[in-house]
């Protein structure tokens, strides 16, 4: 068996790649899996770095089948790509444990080529395309160091050259090769984990005030809106006791062309959108949104919707209106009006009560706004839990401090005991302004739950207690809020965020966001569209046959240059180490006059040339010892013996200079 050069940064290297994967998945994979591919990294390291032997294929099969039902345990089947993912990364792994051979090593680095495109399945920033092309560059260069006996550093060098030299031409295919579907692909992974439900329990609403996580960028065309802004992503119209869900009458409703063409004409505000990745299904927009995207559709609620379940980046435009005042038919109001039996007596009584002497639903809507500033209701991002059949009661009469979803979820209740339609919708409100690019950036910590209430000659209007129990809420993001901020800091978990009381942080923060948003606009967001206006410009409508042709003579061009290049006689060999030191010195003894001696061997003229000047000889002497030590010693020619050499030949020559 051949051995392996530089053996062991292969496997420091490839230890390298994988701990860095190690530390990408954590947020994606169970902690005691997550704990496992740790643990065989750090075995790899030690084996490495101890000389240790690998272990036998009885011991590594067997500890393998062990981590392979760990993992069907923790991970589950539910995400077949995280579970495709998790076992890439733990074959790869016992597979460096137990390589031996070249073919071994080949198939790693195959596998591992996999393992960093895996990592664009659940995140595409240009940090991470950054992070994971520096990767690929290492993985190119173990290969080369495979069947070369380079350094590192050199194997290195070369791939990232490669890299380079094909970055031109994937910039050239990404703009002019048309865009073509997918013959295949994977689903894509359910990354919403900590996102909105179809069913609204105030508690989970609470939750996403814990997470930083990018949800969607909006542009507005013109000026923006004003505050507050209620970016709607779902609508909620059934209670069931304790939380309120999307009905399937809800979910299958659409849109038809009449409606979209009337919303249209009634068109306020114009916008455009990107949403980060998510499994779901729903997009966002304000009041009553529509939508002449492709890839996006508009149901007769004024909600966006995705036509597929791909979990990949969407952008969109968007225009929207004010919500409608079309009068409700029959069935609709019995629909938004109906409560099942439960133990909420007190709530119910309260919506008796404040009805009393009111002689409009708009009345009742005032009381009740009113009734939670007599009570003194606090805002919380940390509710109490209850428990139970009645925690309407609770909130109202035994805790009043809750979340959004709390007051949400009680107000709608209220307005359905007093026979006024009502339903929760659950979205966002507001988002963080950065005034370098005007983009708005919704994270879940924004997420909001609000109740949109039928009154009668004014149709669907927004009520949120939100509006006089932390007004401060309703402007800008939830991060911005003096009021919340120390709730809000505590909570939240590490990041940038938690740090932006720190101006260079915050500003450095807000730039990154600026470069990812112009990534994810322009890069991830140059989709089939946005190529045919941009080859239309260049070509024109009539001209656009031109594009394959360009397409083919460029790429012609390119590999007809790379052949050239790769037959191009190539220039002299690089000088071994001290040659071009020691013919520097010919060089200076030719000029002095001094004779040279072809028939000497380099040390033997180094000697005569010594004799001819003595008040050199020794520094001569001393070259003629360091190139012995280089040349026939196979004495690295590190920093240390370079510097020597260039001071002694410096010396000689000034010494010479002074003695003329």
């Amino acid at each position: 068996m051949t051995a392996i050069k530089n053996i062991k940064v292969i496997n420091y290297s490839l230890c390298f790649i994988y701990s860095c994967l190690v530390v990408f998945f954590i947020a994606h994979l169970p902690i005691v899996f997550i704990s496992v591919l740790a643990l065989l990294c750090a075995w790899n390291f030690y084996v490495t770095i101890s000389n240790k032997t690998k272990p036998n294929a009885w011991l590594a099969n067997a500890l393998a089948a062990l981590a392979l039902g760990l993992m069907l345990f923790s991970v589950g089947f539910s995400d077949t790509v995280i579970l495709f993912v998790a076992m890439l990364l733990l074959s790869s792994l016992f597979k460096l444990l137990q390589a031996k051979t070249k073919k071994h090593y080949h198939v790693i680095t195959t596998l591992t080529f996999f393992s960093l495109s895996a990592v664009y399945l659940f995140n595409q920033s240009i940090l991470t395309t950054l992070v994971v092309s520096s990767l690929y560059i290492l993985n190119f260069a173990v290969l080369g160091l495979l069947e070369s006996k380079h350094n590192l550093k050199v194997a290195s060098k070369q791939s990232g050259k490669l890299l380079l030299l094909a970055l031109p031409l994937a910039v050239f295919l990404l703009i002019f090769l048309p865009k073509m579907p997918a013959f295949w692909q994977l689903p894509g992974p359910k990354l919403a984990k900590t996102g909105l439900s179809e069913q609204i329990d105030p508690f989970d609403i609470a939750k996403l005030s814990n997470s930083d996580e990018l949800v969607f960028r909006a542009k507005f065309n013109d000026l923006a809106p004003k505050d507050p802004l209620y970016w709607r992503a779902l609508v909620h119209d059934e209670f069931n006791g304790n939380a309120w869900l999307t009905s399937n009458l809800l979910k299958h409703n659409s849109v038809t062309q009449t409606e979209t063409q009337q919303v249209s004409s009634l068109t306020k505000y114009d916008y455009s959108i990107i949403a980060e990745p998510s499994s779901q299904k729903w997009l966002y927009g304000l009041n009553f949104a529509t939508s002449n995207n492709d890839n996006v559709e508009s149901d007769s609620l004024g909600l966006l919707r995705k036509k597929n379940y791909q979990a990949k980046s969407v952008q969109y435009t968007a225009s929207s209106s004010a919500l409608t005042n079309a009068p409700l038919l029959q069935w609709q109001t019995k629909h938004y009006k109906h409560l099942v039996n439960n133990d909420n007596n007190k709530a119910s009584a309260l919506a008796y009560n404040l009805k009393q002497n009111l002689t409009s639903d708009r009345d009742f809507y005032n009381a009740l706004l009113q009734y939670f500033i007599d009570e003194k209701f606090s805002y919380t991002l940390n509710p109490t839990p209850m428990s139970g059949n009645n925690t309407i009661d609770q909130f109202m009469f035994e805790q009043q401090r809750g979340f959004c979803g709390h007051y949400a979820s009680a107000a709608a209740y209220i307005f359905r005991s007093a026979g006024i339609p009502a339903r929760v919708v659950s979205g966002y409100l507001g988002g963080e302004l950065n005034t370098d690019n005007n983009t708005l950036s919704v994270r879940q910590y924004d997420a909001h739950a609000w109740v949109e209430v039928y009154l009668d000659n004014e149709g669907w209007q927004i009520f949120d207690a939100t509006a006089v129990v932390a007004p401060d809420r309703l402007t800008g993001s939830l991060s911005q809020n003096n009021e919340l901020n120390n709730e809000f800091k505590s909570n939240l978990d590490f990041g940038l965020v938690s740090l932006s009381n720190f101006a260079a942080i915050n500003w450095l923060r807000l730039e990154l966001e600026n470069l990812d948003y112009k990534w994810s606009s322009w890069v991830l967001g140059f989709d089939d569209e946005k190529q045919n206006d941009f080859l239309k410009s260049i070509f024109g409508s009539k001209n656009i046959w031109l594009v394959p042709l360009a397409v083919i003579v460029i790429l012609g061009l390119t590999f007809v240059s790379y052949f050239v290049y790769l037959n191009w006689p190539k220039p002299a060999t690089k000088l071994a180490p001290m040659v071009k030191e020691f013919e520097q010195l010919i060089n200076w003894a030719k000029k002095r006059k001094l004779k040279i001696a072809d028939h000497l061997t380099p040390t033997q003229q180094l000697q005569h040339l010594a004799s001819q000047a003595p008040h050199v000889e020794q520094q001569l002497l001393e070259f003629s010892q360091l190139f012995n030590q280089v040349r026939y010693a196979k004495k690295p020619f590190n920093k240390e013996r370079k510097t020597q050499a260039k001071y002694l030949i410096k010396l000689i020559k000034s010494t010479k200079q002074r003695n003329l």
